[in-house]
């Protein structure tokens, strides 16, 4: 039988191979010349609210707009790590009247709720839109063209791999090593693909090194001290002075449910779980067993 293009097995898996490396390479090549993106000259210095969506993207904008809003007052928190808002503070940032205005909606908003919950609307992402624009960022759009570019090569490769598969598996040829690089190739495209949260400039690369070396000027700040408020900026609410808001604001797991119909994650647990006050004991799972007076009771013994 003729061979497929003229190629051997072995000679075909060698090209491939070789094609595969060149057109990693290409796509490494097109995400550093994304990440050299130099931008148009943008106006005037990034202030707090700028640097932490360049470290951080929508959510550190949040976190930073909360722990300023904590340094100025307009937010006080609880013992138990939730914040309420005192008074009517006036905000001008638009972040921040999105924070208060939430904030007000609930007694005692908890800060994971808060942060998670304004991260997803557009008031953050407002401000990697004007980044974008200054120079400082590349727009997410742009960042994805140029990623499909530069896997464009390589999903060319995949589709030529999969035509040869198909050919191989109608002359009855062995194709598993063949199966290996396709694979690879398709879990290299995949991950290729995934861009960033946030793709700085040289620019914004610039002004983010620059903010860690000397400090972040702005004047978004609040009227006392910004110590907070710039760590968070800088590195996260992970940063934050305070232990028990800094616990507070990390997110948390979603319950997983249990075998039994128990939630956990300190949620409430079903009646297969332990029985009375009492967390130690627990019920049998036979037939009639009933729990009373704080244990719990026999399965139907006489």
């Amino acid at each position: 039988m003729e061979r497929p293009w003229g190629l051997s097995g072995p000679e075909f898996l060698e090209l491939y191979w070789i094609a595969l490396a060149a057109s990693l390479a290409f796509a490494i090549v097109v995400r550093v010349r994304l990440r050299g993106t130099r931008g148009d000259a943008p106006a005037g210095a990034p202030g707090l609210v700028d640097i932490a969506y360049l470290t951080g993207g929508p959510r550190r904008v949040v976190e930073t707009s909360v722990a300023s809003l904590i340094d100025s007052g307009a937010l006080v928190p609880a013992r138990s790590g939730s914040v309420r808002v005192v008074g009517e503070p006036v905000a001008d940032h638009p972040v921040d009247r999105a924070v208060l205005a939430d904030a007000k909606r609930y007694r005692y908003r908890t800060l994971t709720l808060l942060i998670t919950s304004l991260a997803e609307q557009d008031e953050p992402r407002e401000v990697g839109r004007r980044l974008a624009d200054q120079g400082y960022l590349v727009a997410p759009d742009v960042v994805k063209r140029w990623l499909r570019a530069g896997v464009t090569p390589m999903a060319l490769l995949f589709v030529v791999g999969v035509v040869r598969w198909i050919n191989g598996q109608v002359i009855n040829a062995p194709v598993w090593f063949l199966t290996l690089q396709l694979v690879l190739t398709g879990v290299l495209i995949w991950g290729l693909l995934q861009a960033a949260p946030v793709t700085r400039t040289a620019k914004g690369r610039a002004e983010v090194a620059n903010a860690r070396a000397r400090g972040i000027s702005g004047v978004w700040r609040t009227t006392g001290s910004a110590n907070a408020a710039e760590v968070v900026a800088l590195n996260g609410f992970d940063g934050h002075p305070n232990i028990t808001l800094r616990v507070a604001a990390r997110p948390r797991p979603r319950p997983r449910v249990a075998s039994g119909g128990a939630y956990a994650a300190g949620s409430y647990t079903a009646s297969s779980s332990g029985c009375g006050s009492g967390g130690g004991s627990s019920c049998s799972s036979g037939g009639g067993s009933s729990c009373g007076g704080g244990g719990c009771g026999g399965g139907g013994g006489g």
